[in-house]
């Protein structure tokens, strides 16, 4: 047999009713049974009116509806003439001007914008800069890189 502790002392102790109301059944004495059957039949039909005037608004309206269009949604633009063709190495020039290194000079690093190549050179007479026009074939300017003497 099952008990259930009242008051303060452990020992006592009363007989556990098994019969007590579910939840739907307290729930239907403290709203009232009507209302709750009221509840129950309402909501459903609430729904079904929030979500058709929620499609009646917000959707679109059908294609069919709507006359044909004689002009087509997006305009298509015309693809412009293709560009005169970039110079290729082999277009440039026939006879570039060719570079000439000092003896034990290297090329450290090199650089390409557009028809410029800019090399950094590093020889026995220090590191220089080299701008070569790649259009003309000539080399452009020599910059030496000097150190700055600390005081």
């Amino acid at each position: 047999m099952q008990t259930k502790t009242t008051g303060e002392h452990p020992d006592e102790r009363e007989p556990l009713d098994l019969k007590e109301p579910s939840t739907f059944e307290g729930i239907a004495t403290s709203i009232g049974s009507r209302n709750l059957m009221i509840i129950i039949v309402t909501m459903p039909l609430v729904f079904v009116a929030v979500v058709t005037a929620a499609i009646t608004v917000f959707g679109g309206k059908d294609d069919a509806d709507q006359p044909a269009r004689e002009t087509p949604a997006v305009e298509v633009l015309a693809e412009p003439e293709p560009a005169a063709p970039a110079a290729t190495p082999t277009s440039i020039s026939a006879a570039p001007a060719a570079i000439n290194l000092s003896p034990g000079a290297d090329v450290a690093a090199m650089a390409l914008d557009g028809d410029r190549l800019v090399l950094r050179i590093d020889g026995p007479d220090g590191p220089m800069v080299v701008i070569y026009d790649l259009a003309a074939g000539r080399v452009v300017q020599r910059i030496p890189i000097t150190h700055r003497a600390e005081n």
